[in-house]
């Protein structure tokens, strides 16, 4: 009976050891520095501790990046020319899981400047950036392997505009863009056989005059449209289905009372939707808010963001970490999202973070 207890005494060790270093890779990526890796690959384990497994020099500021199929990983470098040729980057690199290796594979001039964003399209054929500096959005063909070709469509908003970020809503098949300068969010339509963007029935529709909508996120029934406010610091919810595009809640992601200066960067919705995440620039926070069953908002509560100037953050699927790219600070904290902690669990230094991810 005892040798019994005692073996399943051990075996629940080792199964709950297990859980505890059950490990998550991710990848990082910054802006450049000499003689630095501006790209790491990563893993976190159970207790929240990190580790470098592997970095590569990107170059020309890989502020963001997305994945693509078979271990590609696209980065916008962010640059106003590349290649003597107005415009910036996107840079592919290849990730083998085996090996836990980067490899960089090429580089190509994607026709908008100041790129910083970037994401795959629906159908797998094209990439889309989101380019500040030149308040504009290209559309780059893909080859058959995955690697980018040509630039096929720029659509160019004008002066005022900073496009930050498109989002996909599978179920209305229309791309949204965030722009920031302009205080709107432009709808397209993407036609994979011409390679071209095109406006929807609806161009567009208008934020608060003033707010910057920068990032956004939508739900899994493809209603509701969460867009960050980064000027005003607000979180704006938008009825997406229907005709005429209408806000129905903004709140603050800031603490009532709270009056320095301060700017919202990015935004996610929690595996299952019941909570929505947004990082405060200047307030140095990461703001947790319950999302109601009409979608809406509710319950703010903040957490240190660990470091200074959180940009770009990832939530591990069960949301028992976050990592935050803190980039004033030169660092990826990882914060507990099991307790309002005033301290990270862990760090890890790189130079001006701009994108942290975890790998699907």
């Amino acid at each position: 009976m005892k040798t019994k207890i005692g073996v399943t005494l051990i075996s629940i060790s080792m199964i709950t050891s297990a859980c505890l270093n059950n490990e998550k890779i991710f990848m990082a990526s910054g802006y450049s520095s000499d003689s630095q890796n501006d790209v790491i690959l990563c893993s976190l384990d159970g207790v929240g501790k990190t580790a470098v497994l592997t970095g590569i020099e990107a170059g020309n500021n890989p502020s963001f990046f997305t994945f693509g199929k078979e271990g590609l990983v696209y980065f916008v470098n962010e640059v106003d020319s590349f290649d003597l040729k107005s415009g910036g980057a996107i840079t592919t690199l290849q990730y083998d899981k085996k090996s836990e290796t980067l490899a960089k594979l090429g580089s190509i001039n994607q026709g908008g400047g100041g790129p910083c964003h970037i994401t795959v399209s629906h159908d797998g054929q094209y990439l889309i950036t989101a380019n500040y500096g030149s308040g504009s959005v290209s559309l780059v063909k893909l080859s058959s392997g995955g690697i980018p070709e040509k630039v096929t469509d720029v659509i160019f908003y004008g002066e005022k505009s900073h496009p930050h970020m498109t989002l996909y809503n599978p179920r209305l098949h229309t791309y949204y863009v965030s722009d920031l300068g302009l205080d709107k969010v432009h709808q397209l339509k993407l036609d994979s056989d011409l390679g071209l963007l095109m406006n929807a029935v609806v161009p567009s529709f208008s934020s608060e005059p003033g707010s910057g909508p920068r990032h956004m996120a939508i739900d899994k029934a493809g209603a509701n449209l969460y867009v960050i406010n980064e000027l005003n610091s607000t979180v704006s919810v938008y009825n997406i289905l229907s005709d005429t595009v209408n806000v129905k809640q903004t709140v603050s992601t800031l603490p009532e009372g709270f009056g320095e200066k301060s700017y919202c960067a990015d935004i996610h919705l929690s595996g299952n939707g019941k909570k929505i995440y947004g990082s405060n620039r200047g307030h140095n926070s990461i703001v947790t808010l319950k999302v109601r069953a009409d979608g809406t908002l509710s319950n703010p509560a903040h957490q240190d963001c660990g470091g200074n100037w959180p940009r770009n953050f990832a939530v591990a699927g069960s949301g028992k970490y976050f990592l935050v790219a803190n980039q004033r600070s030169n660092e990826i904290s990882v914060l507990s999202g099991s307790s309002i902690s005033e301290e990270a669990v862990s760090a890890l230094p790189l130079n001006a973070p701009a994108c942290v991810r975890f790998l699907k």
